[in-house]
């Protein structure tokens, strides 16, 4: 077997190991593992489209350059994440922060009735709006772990505070959501 076929079959340890040691087909390969799911966090957190793709590619750039130095204290997956995040506060911190509604809707794509629709497209501008006015933290946090499925430990790396900073971020988002968007309940 040739050595790129066997490449995808090797687990992410293996691969990162490889690519520590300058394989960048190794690399190659966690890129097309990991890279679609960096670009829907970035893209729900970011307002402007256009950013994702430069941020993704920031991010992976900046994860090869820094892959040596990866020690293993986390999974790759939420190095990954947290590099993403820092490139994505670091042009959030230019501008002012805003949610897309389209990103909503693909995070929330399901096919409802006409009334559903309508209903569901009102939460949705209600939801982005809320989640717009959010700081960048309180928002990715609510990513992260709402949409995403990240555990609290594995936020906490990405988003480089504790874990009670986290919990509280979640808890003061949901319960702002919760006020905020409650004609939405049933």
């Amino acid at each position: 077997m040739f050595d790129s076929e066997l490449l995808p079959s090797l687990s992410d340890e293996t691969l990162t190991r490889r690519a520590q040691r300058g394989d960048a087909a190794a690399f190659d390969v966690l890129v097309q593992r990991h890279a679609p799911a960096l670009h829907r966090f970035v893209a729900r957190t970011m307002p402007e489209r256009s950013d994702c793709d430069d941020i993704v590619q920031e991010s992976l750039i900046a994860a090869w350059k820094a892959l040596p130095s990866f020690a293993f204290r986390s999974t790759l997956r939420t190095w990954l994440f947290s590099i993403a995040a820092r490139k994505t506060a670091d042009v959030l911190r230019r501008r002012a922060p805003v949610v897309d509604s389209e990103a909503v809707d693909e995070a929330v794509a399901r096919e409802p009735g006409p009334v559903e629709k309508a209903t569901d497209r009102d939460f949705l501008d209600a939801l982005a709006r809320e989640l717009g006015r959010l700081p960048y933290p309180a928002r990715a946090a609510w990513w992260l772990r709402e949409v995403d499925g990240l555990s609290i430990a594995e936020i906490a790396g990405v988003l480089r505070t504790t874990e009670g900073s986290v919990r509280g971020h979640l808890q003061r988002t949901r319960q702002r959501l919760a006020d905020t968007l409650g004609e939405y309940w049933p």
